[in-house]
């Protein structure tokens, strides 16, 4: 939650400095969800990118949930298709990995839905607040308290616990690599390609390295 408030602000800051209306903000914030691709598509948004730049790059930052949604499968499979719908929306990276540190898939645990779900409102509801502020109070906030920062160390705390695994730590360093060197590149290309060389080093490391090397 320390984390996603100035995230939050943040975004509903960009939403509007990206053009939208009060109530167009609101609305991507509800139904879209997704901070990191927001953050990502809004400069698009203000650069009048092709819509398919836009469609690209969103997919790019998001196709993580692809990962969660095979790990979490299991867990939930048994689960009604509104259930399944509801936890696939409500999805955040923190509480994705306080679930799957804390539950194993062949646990029998019948509670692990509302453990998810209790926890993912919590964050759908801190997000939610933060956006509104930097929605309707965002001029009101001082640019020196940096927002943008803090909501970067944010998104290093959730990463960093991540890298227990060389192909993860070889796959983050080459992709922070390319977005340092291509962060001027138009239309954000340069986030796509390094989202690219991350998952092509990490498939390498993960394939050439034997397993016994890659831990540590």
């Amino acid at each position: 939650m320390v984390g996603i408030v100035p995230w939050g602000v943040v975004a509903g800051v960009a939403m509007v400095g990206a053009g939208l209306t009060k109530g167009q903000a609101v609305a991507m914030s509800l139904l879209v969800f997704a901070g990191s691709a927001q953050l990502a598509v809004l400069p698009l948004l203000i650069a009048k990118a092709p819509l398919w730049v836009m469609y690209a790059t969103a997919l790019a930052v998001n196709l993580r949930y692809v990962i969660y949604s095979a790990v979490l499968a299991p867990h939930f499979e048994h689960l009604s298709r509104p259930w399944r719908a509801l936890l696939s929306y409500i999805m955040v990276d923190g509480v994705f990995a306080l679930f799957v540190g804390r539950y194993r898939p062949d646990e029998a645990r019948d509670h692990k839905h509302w453990f998810f779900l209790g926890g993912s409102l919590v964050m759908w509801t801190g997000w939610q607040l933060a956006s509104m502020v930097g929605i309707f109070a965002g001029s009101l906030i001082p640019q020196s308290w940096s927002l943008e920062f803090a909501a970067t160390l944010a998104l290093i705390a959730v990463l960093v616990p991540l890298l227990h695994d060389r192909a993860i730590v070889c796959a983050a360093l080459a992709a922070g690599g390319v977005a340092l060197a291509a962060s001027k590149w138009p239309l954000n290309l340069g986030l796509l390609a390094a989202i690219a060389v991350g998952v092509v080093v990490g498939l390498v490391v993960a394939r050439t390295v034997p397993l016994k090397g890659r831990s540590g």
